[in-house]
């Protein structure tokens, strides 16, 4: 008696396909987590790519074992090392080399490899191959159901995508503009990241940073004693300060997100400016949205300044993702230029044992095109500076903003200024090191604008929330993330008398009546912890009473 056929779906689960599956989930989940920002035919590239790699390294393994059930086992094992090496290094934010790192991610696979050949007889492999394609066919079919959800979800948003990019209100250009002079100086609005007061970095860093304010000082800048923002994250702390007003709640048709970096594009203090015939400059982070109301957005690569049209979609390519990976943008990212997405192979680059050659790659990456820096560059932070320079050279009245993140993390210079391998918890030495070179570059900001504009310029020198190093430290409350450094230089005549408490949402408005008579009401001072942080921008906690009861005991 003949033994009975095996159907189709059987030789199926019995062909090790979960080979090939293993080798593009790990893209198929960086790009549902990059939907929208990043090239979606360089996606199919390398995923068509990694295909293409995994069926050669099967073909040519054949050589080596005729099990081919064994080779798709072995063959997985390093596909999966390969593509998730750099994403594990990220998420367990290894403060020791990222070498060590990746030569002891391959030691210990090649350990585990070596253990499975060992002790594992060749017939079982087969048995792995019917569960592991099981279990790839799922991973696979909910990936795939992950990113049609996030196609559909942005579908919905698309009016409101289309009314960000029509809330000019006629836009900065079409207004007379003016020449700085002494009724209309420059203004500068520098956004240090997460610089906490002194008193915080001798409490809780046993750092003094006193040589630094001494220096302001010394340049005719008012050290703001006590300063506070009123929320612990730069979205909400930003909002608050250029509209001069709380943001308890989001009745917009826009995700929560870019509610708050619309409100920050399009600000009331710009407008304010604006129609006193300023013009509105934005240096680029990659962390905000592009305004439509400026007069120029201006990104930073090799190739110099790059002038962002929003007219066009452009985002900011390295806009950071804090788990809302399905929300989509204000702006219709489906519609975009491809020219202007993000690059998928650099990101992908990122998450693999690639990532130690990143540096290399960027720089091959950058001198393509006019694409600008990454996210946490140092050479991001050094062109904006040089930007502000360049910017104080200008005759027409300016409001600048930047935003820069430093001395936010991750580490990423020396004392001397040379860049080092980045690293988001620095010991206390390299972090004040850091803050060294970071200080000198501020300051060396501040004498050209001063020289160029002979004084005549307004400088706010004013960070958006505190920071969390230190977090560790016995001496550490959580009342102090809203400590935060604030310092400003006003033309000769102009004075403003600091409220105690003193918090960022009332900055603006006591520039404005000082400078311009502007008659705005100052806010109350008031205080939100935000315990989700950016997966939750709304759940607001008021932390008011608690904060102003810490004050008092001081």
């Amino acid at each position: 008696m003949g033994s009975k056929p095996i159907s189709y779906s059987a030789r199926a689960l019995q062909s090790p396909f979960y080979l090939w599956i293993a080798s593009v989930y790990p893209i198929l989940h960086l790009y549902a987590e990059n939907f929208g920002l990043v090239r979606d035919h360089q996606v199919a590239q390398t995923i068509a790519a990694m295909l293409i790699a995994t069926t050669i390294a099967f073909s040519a393994s054949g050589f080596v074992a005729r099990n081919s059930h064994k080779r798709a086992f072995f063959l997985a094992i390093a596909s999966l090392t390969f593509s998730t090496s750099g994403h594990f290094y990220s998420m367990f934010i290894m403060s020791g080399s990222l070498l060590v790192w990746s030569i002891a991610s391959v030691i210990v696979v090649t350990a585990i490899a070596i253990a499975c050949i060992r002790f594992t007889p060749q017939h079982s492999y087969a048995h792995f191959t019917a569960p592991f394609n099981l279990i790839a066919g799922a991973l696979l079919t909910v990936q795939i159901v992950t990113l049609f959800a996030a196609w559909v979800s942005a579908q919905q948003f698309v009016s409101a995508n289309l009314l960000f990019s029509q809330i000019s209100g006629g836009g900065g250009g079409e207004r007379r503009k003016v020449l700085d002079s002494r009724q209309r100086p420059d203004i500068y609005y520098i956004i240090p990241d997460g610089y906490p007061s002194d008193e915080w970095h001798l409490t809780e860093m046993n750092l003094d940073n006193s040589e630094f304010t001494k220096a302001l000082r010394e340049r005719g800048f008012v050290i703001a004693p006590h300063a506070q923002s009123n929320y612990s994250a730069t979205l909400n702390a930003l909002a608050a300060t250029l509209n001069m007003r709380y943001h308890e709640s989001n009745l917009s048709g826009f995700a929560d997100l870019d509610y708050l970096q619309s409100e920050i594009a399009v600000n009331e203090v710009a407008r304010l400016l604006l129609e006193r015939g300023y013009t509105f400059l934005q240096l680029m982070s990659g962390f905000l949205l592009p305004s439509p109301i400026a007069d120029e957005n201006l990104e930073f690569g090799v190739n110099g300044a790059i002038n962002v049209l929003p007219a066009e979609g452009l985002l900011s390519p390295q806009r950071v993702r804090w788990g809302h990976e399905n929300e989509p943008q204000v702006l219709d990212m489906l519609k975009i230029d491809e020219n202007v997405q993000m690059p998928f192979a650099p990101l992908y680059f990122e998450t693999t044992l690639l990532r130690i050659a990143l540096p290399l790659l960027e720089d091959l990456r950058l001198a393509s095109g006019n694409t600008p820096y990454g996210l946490y560059s140092p050479r991001r932070f050094l062109e904006t500076l040089d930007e502000l320079e360049r910017i104080a050279q200008r005759p027409e009245a300016t409001f600048t903003i930047a935003h820069l993140l430093k001395p936010h993390g991750p580490l990423s210079f020396d004392a001397s200024g040379n860049t080092v391998e980045r690293t988001w918890f620095p010991t206390a030495q390299a972090y004040e090191a850091e803050l060294t070179f970071v200080n000198q570059m501020f300051l060396n900001t501040m004498d050209s604008i001063l020289a160029a504009s002979d004084g005549n310029a307004l400088i706010i020198f004013q960070a958006d929330h505190g920071t969390i190093h230190g977090r560790n430290s016995p001496q550490h409350n959580r009342m102090t993330q809203f400590d935060i450094y604030a310092a400003y230089y006003l033309p000769d005549g102009f004075i403003i008398e600091m409220p105690q408490p003193y918090t960022t949402i009332n900055s603006f408005t006591l520039i404005m009546n000082e400078v311009f008579g502007a008659g705005l009401d100052l806010q109350e001072d008031r205080y939100f912890e935000l315990p989700k942080g950016y997966d939750a921008l709304f759940e607001q906690v008021e932390v008011t009473d608690e904060f102003l009861n810490r004050i008092a005991r001081e």
